[in-house]
């Protein structure tokens, strides 16, 4: 949080929602970044995307397996190309380009002790009480609106636990894992990608903005999502054009954390 502050400092929302979850990446406390979760084969396969509500910019990478900081490559591939989605082993060659350190990704030592438990489990595919209760944290992201009233919205993960190699989930799409609208405002979405994806999840959000504040449009995008796939799916985040944030999910937990500009400082909440 107090990464993504300092960097709005500038004025743009999308610098502050990148220094976050490019802090967050590094953390290893995360599943993204040095943190991800593992493949079925026991790989890192890192998805992320970026969008600016200013004309609708944005791009999305997935199966990213030569940098630790997808978010970044994401920034590179709106900004440098006219593309708003790349996948697979060419995101190497981009990176380079990026200026970015490319390296061979490793996973964590805790992701390789929870890897080793479910590959423990018979059928581990669908041991989703374990994976839960081994992967506490999930994916990342963070939206904002800075001192140039433009929203954005930026996120990062390594995807779900035991995934098929070459698996892309909502977080590379925009619409699905992120969203941005000068007109609206801008949404992130965590939890089940595949479901995520088939509603559009991030794109909905922002438009009930159009009808009503950002918490308010969090409530009905979960309770939208919760009536066409059922519950135990999602979580969202969402800043409106005025700055109000709102959150909703109908998972059991879902970590989130925003600055109060009432009281000064920032709250977090689990």
């Amino acid at each position: 949080m107090e990464s993504g502050l300092s960097a709005m400092k500038g004025g743009s929302g999308l610098d502050g929602a990148i220094a976050a979850v490019s802090f967050m990446e590094e953390s290893g406390l995360f599943n993204c970044g040095r943190g991800a979760c593992l493949t079925a084969e026991g790989k890192v396969e890192l998805d992320a995307a970026v969008m600016t509500g200013r004309g609708l910019a944005g791009a999305g990478v997935g199966d990213v397996t030569c940098t630790y900081h997808p978010v970044s490559l994401a920034k590179w591939v709106m900004e440098n190309t006219e593309h708003v989605l790349v996948v697979g082993e060419r995101c190497r060659d981009y990176a380079r380009l990026a200026g970015l350190k490319v390296e061979m990704l490793e996973p964590s030592p805790e992701a390789s002790r929870r890897f080793a438990v479910l590959k423990e489990q018979k059928h581990f595919a669908s041991s989703v009480s374990l994976v839960r209760r081994l992967d506490p944290a999930g994916t990342v992201g963070a939206v904002a609106v800075g001192s140039d009233e433009v929203p954005a919205a930026a996120v990062s993960t390594g995807g779900r636990w035991m995934k098929l190699p070459g698996r892309v989930g909502d977080s590379a799409i925009l619409g699905s894992g992120i969203f941005a609208d000068s007109r609206l405002g801008a949404a992130c979405a965590t939890g089940t990608g595949e479901e995520i994806i088939r509603v559009a999840l991030s794109m909905r959000a922002c438009e009930f903005m159009s009808r009503g504040d950002a918490q308010t449009a969090a409530s009905r995008a979960i309770g939208y999502i919760s009536k066409a796939r059922g519950r135990d799916t999602a979580g969202i985040i969402t800043v409106d054009l005025k700055g109000r944030v709102g959150a909703s999910y109908n998972t059991q937990a879902m970590g989130r954390a925003w600055f109060d500009h009432e009281r000064g400082k920032v709250v977090a909440r689990v």
